[in-house]
């Protein structure tokens, strides 16, 4: 120990256990091919392999973390881009509008109650965030909402941290713009604190999830119904009926009512039910009849609680009733075409509209990719029955834009109809040999003495561009058109997930420091 103490050198006064080689044991080890070093030797290469096993050189750039939110007038969804599936959907109930310390709920009358304001306001008021009429709706409240909502998902099911991250913001195509200024607001000014927004549309966005370029997509919403025509991911035509998931409730609600009512019992004459009750009803037991079995009727009965009976009682209503609700909301069966005007129109007259303002071309491509979305989409036999109804409206139909020719009995078809694009003319036209008129260098033939139904117009295409779009379409699938087909989607939120994830840049960003600056108006930047 005093040796160790004075040397300075703790190492140098304790005993080795073992012995070390001396550098001609190693010289000898390493001469003689039979024998091995005691000790492992690193071969010395002449060059360098820290760029293969060391850390990653500055190219590679870290995962670019988007936060996607999905808002709609009932519900929120949040979640990470690359995910399948959204973490979180909060929906907006009357539970989210209780004030922290209000202990109401754990009282024994609070059940009635709550059945007897519900009762008194109006239709839904408590189960939606906002309406597209915005003349009677505070914003300010609609504000903190839509703020108390987006802290629960961030904080409970994203559990983010203070790093500034983009994000995704997906809202309808009609949604008013001071309820997408509010929302943008709300957005910004959270502890993440996302430096800039990409707003992007639902029909765009369904028919990217569906793998389509081109498509009509009908979204059964929750106040109404858009019907969009898409062309190359850009919107060609929109229109809007009334007809959504909200009246669908109402008439489930009515049609209870009147049920009950035709007991014959005097304490049920005023009865009532609420929005959560008929609600509950609708996502269990809404179905729809398939157009070909409008005529079958089926002898099965289901049971329904007669809501706030003391004691509890049940009532048997018919299965087949189930279906009248669906087919008089969406389908207005048993109202005449005069009973409503351009924005109560049923679903599938809708869409067949649309269908027919498009260009042929573009029509022939979106009537067999129909893309049927909304929460509303998810009845039983909706989606099927809608397709049928397209289908039948176009094989009555057809493509005419006049729907009624009044005292004509018959249709006296176009002369350009007579003939079809790409193919020959008639007999004793411009094709045939023994015509002497000649043609002018660009296939236009002269106008002297030739009917207009003779004429070779720009629709008809001449054999060799024919021929260059065989040869081009060799060994590729001939693309489905001019047949009514639907095509399946996996949703907005799936859609907005795999374009963030193959960062592909939004049409509209909107940078929060413009927007806090100067709004959205100029704070919304096309790329």
């Amino acid at each position: 120990m005093a040796a160790s103490t004075t040397n300075g050198d703790y190492f140098s006064g304790r005993a080795s256990t073992r012995t070390r080689p001396t550098a001609s044991a190693l010289k000898d080890s390493i001469q003689s091919p039979g024998r091995s070093p005691r000790t492992p030797t690193v071969p010395s290469l002449g060059r360098s392999i820290s760029s293969q096993f060391g850390s990653p050189g500055s190219f590679r750039t870290e995962q670019e973390d988007i936060i996607i939110y999905e808002l709609g007038p009932r519900h929120l969804s949040a979640g990470h881009a690359g995910e399948s599936r959204p973490r979180c959907i909060l929906p907006f109930t009357p539970e989210v509008n209780r004030r922290p310390g209000d202990y109401r709920h754990y009282d024994p009358q609070y059940a009635v109650k709550e059945r007897d304001w519900r009762l008194q306001e109006e239709w839904g008021t408590g189960y939606e965030l906002y309406r597209t009429d915005l003349r009677d709706l505070d914003l300010g409240l609609v504000e903190d909402r839509l703020d108390r909502v987006l802290r629960k998902a961030q904080t409970d099911y994203l559990q983010l941290d203070a790093k500034p991250r983009k994000a995704i913001l997906i809202i309808p195509s009609l949604l008013p713009t001071p309820l997408l200024e509010m929302a943008l607001k709300v957005l910004f000014r959270h502890f993440t604190q996302p430096p800039s927004i990409v707003a992007l549309t639902t029909p765009v966005i369904c028919c990217v999830s569906a793998g389509l370029r081109d498509a009509l997509v009908i979204d059964i919403g929750w106040e109404e119904t858009m019907v969009t025509a898409l062309g190359e991911y850009k919107e060609v035509a929109q229109r809007s009926t009334v007809r959504g998931g909200k009246l669908l409730t109402r008439e489930i609600g009515s049609m209870i009512e009147e049920h009950i009512r035709s007991t014959g019992s005097e304490s049920l004459s005023d009865f009532k039910v609420t929005f959560k009750e008929t609600e509950d009803v609708t996502q269990r037991m809404a179905w729809c009849r398939q157009r070909e079995a409008q005529d079958e009727k089926s002898e099965s009965t289901v049971r329904l609680p007669i809501f706030g009976s003391d004691p509890p009682r049940n009532t048997t209503l018919a299965f087949d009733k189930l279906t009248q609700p669906v087919e008089t909301t969406f389908f207005a069966t048993g109202s005449a075409f005069k009973d409503y005007d351009d924005h109560d129109l049923s679903l599938p007259l809708l869409a067949y509209r649309t269908l027919l303002s498009l260009p042929v071309d573009l029509r022939a491509t979106c009537v067999s990719r129909i893309v049927i979305t909304g929460a509303a989409s998810k009845i039983p036999g909706l989606k099927r029955r809608l397709l049928q109804e397209i289908k039948h409206l176009v094989e009555s139909r057809g493509w005419d834009q006049v729907s009624n020719y009044g005292s004509a009995k018959s249709r006296r078809e176009k002369p350009l109809n007579e003939r079809s694009a790409n193919a020959n003319l008639r007999p004793g036209s411009l094709n045939d040999s023994t015509s002497s008129i000649p043609l002018s260098p660009l296939k236009m033939p002269l106008q002297e003495a030739i009917p207009h139904a003779d004429r070779v117009h720009d629709d008809i295409k001449d054999p060799v561009t024919m021929k260059a779009e065989r040869e081009a379409a060799k060994g590729k699938a001939a693309p489905v058109k001019g047949i009514v087909r639907g095509v399946e989607t996996l949703g907005p939120w799936a859609g907005a997930s795999l374009v963030a994830s193959m960062r592909v840049k939004g049409t509209h960003e909107i940078e929060r420091d413009d927007f806090l600056k100067h709004g959205l108006k100029n704070g919304m930047s096309d790329i």
